[in-house]
């Protein structure tokens, strides 16, 4: 048996270095950020340079611009030959390459971004709402576009595959509140005409882009209010439902019903209270933004999906644990239910 006092000296061991991590982790997030915010990454990648030489070009003072670049070598952003500072492999890929599949810098800037509301938590336990002074800073452009990032892209497969499982017929999709298009992009290479509802402040991010995609219609609105016009095999409903109040949602879901083609499929992408490893702490960061967002639980979703008449429910737990699809079909039978 372990003695009492060794497990209390391992167990602060171990906090100690979550701490520590947690640090790094701080450090990292707004140090690696803000140079990326600078253009640094870029301007280093285009020309490798000295320190001096890197300040000189960039208007920064030298000493500090010093530290800052002996930092990101020390992190892996950079890394240093003869007093010459040049990105990685890794950060050319993440933070440099725009157009690259593995571009990461518009959700960084969107995180530099929440730092301020989340640290705005006492208002918001005082108050119940957001506090609208910790939104200044965002960048519409750098959320739509993060929300394109890799793990997405990677994702969006499975969740078409298992969209088209279920819903084999479908010509027709729409993907609401998808202004980012990594959906609607999947969807329309697998033939599926789909249109993209969103905002108009959220569709001017990306509307050149899927313009160029014949299989892509491009509507603006407000889910909360109304969707796109016309009749549809799927109606995907991604990352949307956890800004909304429960109420909002009940009245998107009928919507969806009515917009459905009989045989339709609603999928909902979302995080489950209870089955996401991160469910709880994402209800968190949408009460410091959203004045009635939250996680709500697979019975939550069922209700509302029911009420609306929709039939044979399931979730399908994908393979990122963080999400999981709500599926339901629009059967030929309407039940009766309730006007929102």
């Amino acid at each position: 048996m372990v003695p009492v006092p060794i497990i209390i000296a391992e167990r602060r061991r171990e906090i100690l270095v979550h701490v520590r991590d947690l640090q790094h982790a701080v450090e990292e997030t707004i140090f690696v950020g803000a140079a990326h915010r600078l253009g640094l990454f870029a301007e280093l990648n285009r020309q490798p340079d000295t320190a001096h030489g890197l300040a000189r070009r960039m208007g920064f003072d030298r000493r500090v611009t010093g530290v800052l670049l002996e930092a990101l070598v020390e992190m892996g952003y950079c890394t240093a030959s003869d007093g010459v500072y040049s990105v990685t492999g890794d950060t050319a890929r993440s933070l440099v390459d725009v157009e690259g599949a593995g571009y990461e810098g518009h959700f960084w800037n969107f995180l530099l971004y929440l730092i301020n509301p989340w640290r705005s938590l006492p208002y918001v336990l005082k108050n119940g709402k957001p506090d609208e002074s910790s939104f200044a800073g965002i960048s519409m452009y750098d959320f739509i576009m993060g929300m394109d990032s890799p793990w997405k892209k990677k994702i969006a497969p499975e969740i078409v595959d298992a969209c088209l499982k279920q819903c084999p017929h479908a010509g027709t999709a729409a993907d609401i509140g998808g202004a980012p298009g990594t959906i609607a992009m999947e969807f329309a290479r697998r033939g599926v005409r789909t249109i993209v509802y969103d905002l108009p402040e959220s569709i001017a991010v990306t509307r050149q882009k899927l313009s160029l995609v014949p299989e892509i219609d491009i509507q603006t609105g407000d889910a909360t209010t109304a969707l796109p016009t016309g009749s549809y095999d799927i109606a995907f409903l991604g990352n949307i439902c956890h800004g909304q109040s429960p109420e909002d949602n009940a009245a998107i879901m009928l919507r969806c019903h009515d917009h459905l083609n009989e045989g339709g499929l609603i999928a909902v992408f979302d995080n489950l209270r209870g089955e996401s490893y991160r469910g709880a702490t994402l209800a968190l960061h949408m009460v410091t933004q959203s004045t009635r967002g939250d996680i709500y639980s697979r019975g939550e979703y069922f209700d509302w999906l029911s009420q609306a008449g929709f039939r044979e429910l399931s979730v399908l737990q994908l393979s990122d644990p963080a999400w999981q699809l709500v599926l339901g079909k629009k059967l030929a039978v309407k039940p009766a239910r309730p006007q929102y």
